[in-house]
């Protein structure tokens, strides 16, 4: 049996070849998502062993529920007098505060030195930190000069004893690069800066505090020895841990972000494997139906049904095996690439190309179990075919249930509608309603595809019907004459363009209600914002206060709040300056309450917790514990704030938040509207030295949210571009099947009198019907789901709704284009038969 399954595999080469590559595609993926993982791994654990090099015990504040900006947990500041009392633990080699920040040189053409998104690291210089080693010229010794990293050095174009402008956390400075040095391992795209220990700590530790303190030990001195030395002496309540545990903390960090990386990508991956799925199942019916004659000649020469299964699963097999070992391969082809398009937003990975065992064996299970599942069916039904089906001339059994889907499929909608509605329109979003509708739609759609194809498609097809005339009545009735063939292939598509829609209708709803909150809410002529890279240095907003013809400037900085029941969003603001800027409704108190120190909550917080104004609430801010914050009035939401659920004083804010950490992530500009382009102009000159900052109208800053927005729309559509190739795949293959299924009729119809042209036309109207068909369904689904998500969002500031008509019109025409490019080989095969030879064919 093993040899007939193979000369199966053999003499149907061309019709599984499709097949295999369609099982190729989604393990190319799922492989190169593990490959790209793996690499990634490598890369930080490099760096992360590279930076614990030399840290045997680590002394550091104990833990907050806070978070920083760059959201790891804040810590208690500790003194940096505790650095001569650690000095004096016996069996300390060095000890060194940890002081750090961001700075940004100027490079070669005057703008800021960046790798896409990766950060502009700032540290003070240890000289006996084992990481750092100076390659050319000296260390700094005084402000002004620095000691550049030679990979950032290189980005930057500049070299040893240079003079440039840099952004040393708040303050635009002249510098010289007095030294270049290396860090032992990649960066991974940041830039990095050292300056001299007195010039970090009036940068980074202006207060006298710091996070941690790094120390190395003597020769022959455990971690663990000086480890329970140092906590003798340090006060009660600072954590004092090995530097196995801070290198252990620090890749499970890492970790948890790479992990990230790789479940997106993976989500992706199973999608394209999931459509691939509906191709093998399509692929392996349809051969099943073909060969009913073959297997029925099997059993009648004594096979057993158990025999013709194993034939068939075999088939499966072998078909998955091959499509995975390839895939694998591509995978790793893949990786590469994605390590080049990455690369390309600041993240450089020099990991290599990892193929572990778990890559190899996740890889080929994928490809293979997918394969085996979606043909166990048609496998099921071929075991099942009598030996007497080989007398007969016509062996196919036309399909039925047709109705019975339906009206299954229908129920199963109005259960996903009635799951979905109650979940997405309430007051919270109930995710897993939406969750649990989305999926019933999904499938009750799947399940009601071939009754729907029957009106969908005659409505389809009108168009080339009244073009084409018999022609085109012929095509569609191909495109009907399998209602579940087709609608299996059209659904394959459907898959694909459903999440697209989708995320197209959030998208645009997204754009269009950040310009709407631009019309309705915002009052400033200007915004300054840093793009989201970093945060605005505080002095800017010094520097644009004095200028003339600004009236107001509008101060908006992230606050740390953590309160017994979680964290809330809060933000820090001067109040006269809000309602100068942003048109506030106050609901209960008074924003000026904020002078007085009170906080200011959003009606949405106030509701979901029960305050109310008068009520006093205990929370950690920034590093500090146990404040005392009283509710001194309650506003309506505020989509241009950001939404906050909290609005704290500008000095809670200066008195908790680390001077290393304060910024704003917007400014808030009002002119005199005497000359807007002036000021405009004004303002861009003193920006220029803050280098991140920019100078936006109402205009500008709504498409900028926008191009963030549609940044990821397109990374989305990429990604599901490759299911969207593996259905088109898909409809190549049905149709080449089909027409080898039609041999005879083919033979026929061009016997009394069709031309090459018309076949051509029939087979080209026949694929269209179905690729139009599938993104009909799709765009309708996803169009729900859209709409489903924008109402369950409402809330969190996505009030507009607008729907991409135009997108949609786009893929409702690509899917048609896709339809015609489908049908070229089969059309080929098909007009190249012997008129002769297929008349008489079996």
């Amino acid at each position: 049996m093993f040899k007939i399954t193979v000369k199966g595999i053999f003499t149907h080469r061309l019709r599984f070849a499709l097949t295999a590559l369609a099982v190729c595609l989604g393990v190319t993926l799922v492989a190169g998502t593990l490959v790209l993982s793996g690499s990634i791994t490598r890369t930080f654990d490099a760096i992360v062993e590279q930076t614990s090099a030399g840290t045997d015990v680590q002394v550091r504040g104990s833990q907050l529920e806070t978070t920083a900006v760059d959201g790891s947990k804040q810590r208690e500041p500790l003194p940096l007098s505790l650095e001569k009392t650690i000095e004096a633990v016996d069996g300390v080699a060095r000890v060194a505060p940890d002081m750090a920040g961001t700075a940004i040189l100027v490079n070669r053409e005057g703008t800021a030195t960046r790798n896409g998104g990766a950060p502009n690291l700032g540290f003070g210089y240890d000289p006996d930190d084992p990481t750092i080693e100076i390659t050319s010229g000296r260390a700094p010794e005084k402000k002004g000069e620095v000691l550049v990293d030679e990979s950032t050095l290189e980005l930057a174009g500049l070299a040893l004893g240079d003079t440039t402008k840099a952004l040393i956390q708040n303050d635009p400075q002249n510098v010289t690069i007095t030294g270049v040095f290396t860090f032992g391992s990649s960066l991974a795209g940041a830039t990095l800066v050292l300056l001299d220990e007195q010039t970090a700590e009036a940068t980074w530790a202006p207060d006298g505090e710091v996070p941690s303190f790094t120390i190395g030990a003597d020769d022959g001195v455990s971690q663990e020895t000086l480890r329970d030395r140092i906590a003798q002496v340090v006060p009660a309540g600072t954590e004092v841990v090995t530097g196995d545990v801070v290198y252990q903390e620090q890749k499970d960090s890492f970790g948890t972000a790479i992990g990230f990386i790789t479940t997106f990508l993976l989500v992706f991956a199973l999608i394209a494997v999931f459509v691939g799925a509906f191709i093998i199942a399509n692929t392996f019916s349809m051969l099943v139906a073909q060969r009913t004659r073959e297997l029925a000649l099997l059993r009648a020469v004594g096979a057993s049904r158990g025999q013709v299964l194993r034939v068939v699963l075999g088939e499966a097999a072998i078909l998955g095996l091959t499509g995975s070992v390839v895939g694998l391969g591509l995978g790793i082809l893949l990786a590469a690439g994605l390590q080049a398009v990455v690369k390309q937003s600041g993240l450089e990975i020099t990991g290599g190309l990892p193929v572990t065992v778990t890559t190899v064996v996740v890889s080929l299970l994928i490809g293979l179990v997918v394969t085996m599942l979606s043909a166990i069916f048609p496998a099921l039904r071929a075991s099942r075919v009598a030996p007497i089906a080989a007398l007969r001339d016509d062996a196919q059994t036309p399909p039925g249930g047709v109705l019975r889907r339906g009206i299954i499929g229908l129920v199963l909608v109005l259960a996903g509608f009635a799951t979905i509605l109650p979940g997405s329109l309430g007051d919270k979003p109930q995710w897993a309603l939406v969750g649990v509708g989305a999926a019933l739609l999904l499938i009750g759609l799947l399940v009601a595809a071939p009754w729907l194809t029957r009106p969908v498609v005659r409505l389809i097809g009108v168009p080339y019907t009244a073009l084409y005339g018999t022609v085109g009545r012929l095509a569609r009735e191909n495109a009907l004459r399998n209602p579940r063939r087709t609608a299996t292939t059209a659904s394959a598509l459907m898959i694909g363009l459903a999440l697209m829609s989708s995320v197209g209708v959030f998208a645009s709803s997204a754009n269009a209600s950040v310009s709407d909150i631009v019309d309705s809410e915002l009052t400033a002529d200007y915004v300054l914002s840093s793009g989201g890279f970093t945060m605005i240095p505080t002095t800017v907003a010094d520097e644009v206060t004095k200028m003339p013809g600004v009236t107001s400037v509008a101060t908006i900085r992230s606050a740390p709040v953590q309160l017994a029941d979680g964290s809330v969003f809060a933000i820090a603001a001067d109040p006269r300056a809000m309602t100068e800027n942003v048109k506030l409704n106050v609901v209960a108190g008074s924003l000026d309450s904020i002078d007085a120190g009170d906080v200011v909550v959003s009606q949405t917080a106030a509701d979901d917790r029960g305050w109310k104004v008068g009520d006093t609430l205990t929370a950690e801010v920034g590093t500090q514990k146990n404040q005392s914050l009283t509710v001194g009035g309650i506003i309506d939401d505020s989509q241009a704030l950001n939404n906050p659920n909290m609005i704290v004083p500008l000095d809670l804010y200066a008195g908790t938040v680390p001077a290393a950490q304060q910024g704003d992530f917007l400014l808030y500009v009002k002119s005199d509207g005497t000359n807007t382009a002036a000021l405009r102009s004004q303002l861009e000159d003193v920006v220029k030295p803050f280098l991140v900052v920019s100078v936006q109208d109402g205009d500008e800053f709504a498409d900028a949210q926008a191009a963030q927005i549609n940044s990821l729309l397109y990374l989305i559509y990429a990604l599901l571009a490759l299911s969207v190739l593996i259905a088109v795949l898909g409809i190549i293959n049905t149709l080449a099947l089909s027409v080898f299924e039609r041999t005879r009729e083919i033979g026929l119809l061009r016997a009394v009198g069709m031309s090459r042209r018309q076949l051509r036309r029939m087979i080209s109207a026949e694929s269209v019907s179905t690729a139009v068909f599938g993104a009909v369904l799709g765009m309708a689904l996803g169009l729900v789901l859209g709409l489903v998500l924008q109402r369950a969002l409402v809330s969190q500031g996505l009030e507009a709704l607008s729907i991409p008509w135009l997108t949609l019109a786009i893929v409702l025409v690509f899917s048609a284009v896709a339809g015609m490019v489908a049908a070229i080989m089969p059309a080929w095969r098909a007009v190249r038969l012997d008129v002769l030879k297929a008349i008489t064919a079996d």
